[in-house]
């Protein structure tokens, strides 16, 4: 019950920083919250993880042996215990579901907190709270069969609540006003309804008046009142919403999905859906020389792949 009571724990300490009077705790409101999730889901792993296998579920390392009976057996090794990146891959093979999407939320304000927000108070932070808040429900309710609210306790079920109640609804009012924009894309929506204000990290973005040119409309954070220009919310957030690809990019070699736009030359261009999101410009995909596909980094303002274009240099 050690990893269960730590994890309770951190998440009651994160709160607490959050009532704070001081906004220096916030930093490690968020540590202490993200800290306190990644603890509910090893003690998952643990309570999984067969008896006398050192919880093998929650260890980095692993390594086969034989028992006295002849059968093979995994046992865990060492101290270190799995990142949030193994937590994800093991719950997926044991069909343990959770909103990863939150989750990665949670884990990049974290990050960001720390280093790049400059002006930080607790509405900035009413968004990973409201993440937790549905991460922890979820996860205790249907993977530990446990009541949240009793395990919990009230202080930590009554801030969790009453603050997701109310990002929620101030959230529900900003996507309202970002709706009646015609966007070239959903997913141009869904990044920028997702996005985190670069000077305080609340994800409260709105507009006030949308012109009939929409590249006149002006964007800002309700928090902090930061505004934003049309073209640089928009590659900021798809920046920020498509990074986790971007990371599988480059450590499994996934295609990436948005790229720089040969056209105008910002990072808009979305490669799935052949254009970019802020000029509108549309690339050619299949190269006019070998028939191919052109790849998303050799995508170009002209009409052929990367070799092609370089065997026909060398003609020249």
């Amino acid at each position: 019950m050690s990893i269960l009571k730590n994890a309770i724990d951190s998440i009651i300490l994160g709160l607490e920083d959050y009532q704070s009077a001081d906004n220096r705790r916030l930093i490690s409101c968020a540590r202490n919250i993200f800290a306190g999730i990644l603890l509910l889901f090893k003690y998952k792993l643990s309570i999984l993880s067969p008896d006398n296998s050192d919880e093998v579920l929650i260890k980095q390392k692993i390594y086969p042996t034989v028992n006295k009976d002849g059968n093979l057996e995994w046992k865990g090794k060492g101290k270190k215990t799995v990142d949030v990146f193994q937590i994800q891959d093991r719950f997926e093979s044991l069909g343990i579901n959770v909103d990863w999407n939150r989750v990665k939320r949670i884990n990049e304000y974290r990050n960001d907190i720390e280093h790049y927000y400059s002006k930080l108070n607790k509405k900035s932070v009413e968004s990973i709270i409201s993440d937790t808040f549905i991460i922890i429900r979820d996860f205790i309710s249907m993977h530990l069969q446990k009541d949240p609210k009793l395990l919990l306790g009230d202080f930590a079920w009554k801030v969790l609540l009453e603050v997701s109640e109310v990002y929620e609804k101030e959230k529900k009012e900003c996507n309202g006003k970002l709706e009646k924009i015609p966007w070239e894309s959903p997913i141009v929506f869904d990044a920028v309804t997702s996005f985190k204000c670069k000077k305080c990290g609340s994800s409260l973005i709105t507009v006030k008046d949308i012109k009939e040119n929409i590249e006149e409309t002006e964007f800002f954070c309700k928090n902090c009142n930061e505004i934003y220009d049309y073209e640089n919310i928009i590659e900021e957030s798809l920046k920020e919403y498509y990074s986790f690809n971007r990371y599988l990019s480059y450590t499994n070699g996934e295609e990436l999905e948005l790229i720089t736009c040969p056209f105008c030359f910002r990072e808009s261009y979305l490669y799935n859906e052949k254009k970019c999101a802020i000029c509108g410009e549309s690339a050619v995909h299949i190269c006019e020389r070998c028939g191919s596909e052109i790849i998303p980094e050799e995508i170009n303002d002209g009409h052929f792949c990367g070799y092609c274009s370089y065997m026909m240099s060398k003609d020249d």
